[in-house]
């Protein structure tokens, strides 16, 4: 087991003693397919690192329980959990194994003994705390930019930043993104087609009630019977000279 932390961001850095004081802290827990693994609200105490399988974070939907789309998924290797030890709230989210997983579990009492016993953890820690905000905010304000873009109407440039995403689960959420904003896009100009054709509509109406309008007049009626009588009239004296 230690020398598989040796790939967990978290721990990588400490030195073989230390990695062997953490895998000795680290107990085993097996999560089956479906299976929650804490709720949101429940209180947190626990890190979690997955060894294999899947597990979501997500946010509970009362009304469909079981069905809620994924906010993040932690892969073999990742490590979640970790805020409720720092700041000892309730879970802000739930999670939920997507396959059967294997897991191991730090409590925060073996946590809070090994930042003191090897402070070079905590550093780790607040490292991996500022990169998951600094990616975060990222994504964030690359959503935001594009929000405004969709709601001016400008499409010309797909939501999809150079660098790319490195968690798959915000590679899901920007797709699902860059769809939602195609389908804005074809819904406006369905609307800006069904808007023409209406506007045609209106026009043709338009002129049919204006010339209904004129050729129910005592002036039109009266131009109709002279032009009538002109054409009798023209084709009696054709008639007279043949």
């Amino acid at each position: 087991m230690a020398t598989q932390l040796n790939t967990v961001p978290l721990f990588s850095h400490l030195a073989a003693e230390a990695l062997t004081e953490v895998a000795n802290a680290l107990q085993p827990q097996t999560l089956a397919a479906s299976a929650i693994l804490f709720n949101q609200g429940d209180p947190g105490d626990e890190l979690y690192l997955v060894e294999s399988g899947q597990v979501a974070i997500f946010a509970p939907d009362p009304a469909n329980p079981g069905s809620e789309s994924p906010i993040r998924v932690f892969q073999a290797g990742q490590i979640f959990g970790e805020m409720a030890l720092i700041d000892h709230k309730p879970r802000s989210l739930s999670a939920r194994a997507l396959t059967d997983s294997q897991m191991r579990v730090l409590n925060g009492e073996d946590f809070r003994r090994l930042l003191r016993d090897y402070p070079d953890i905590a550093l780790q820690v607040m490292a991996g705390l500022n990169e998951r905000i600094r990616y975060t905010t990222d994504f964030l304000g690359e959503v935001q930019d594009w929000v405004k873009r969709v709601a001016e109407g400008k499409y010309e440039r797909e939501f999809k930043p150079e660098a790319g995403y490195k968690d798959a689960t915000m590679e899901e959420l920007a797709a699902d993104f860059a769809q939602m904003a195609a389908q804005v896009q074809k819904r406006e100009q369905e609307l800006q087609r069904e808007i023409y054709r209406l506007q045609v509509k209106i026009d043709h109406e338009k002129r049919e009630r204006q010339v209904s309008e004129i050729t129910e007049t005592d002036y039109f009626q009266t131009l109709r019977t002279r032009a009538k009588d002109l054409r009798e009239q023209n084709a009696a004296e054709d008639e007279a000279e043949a």
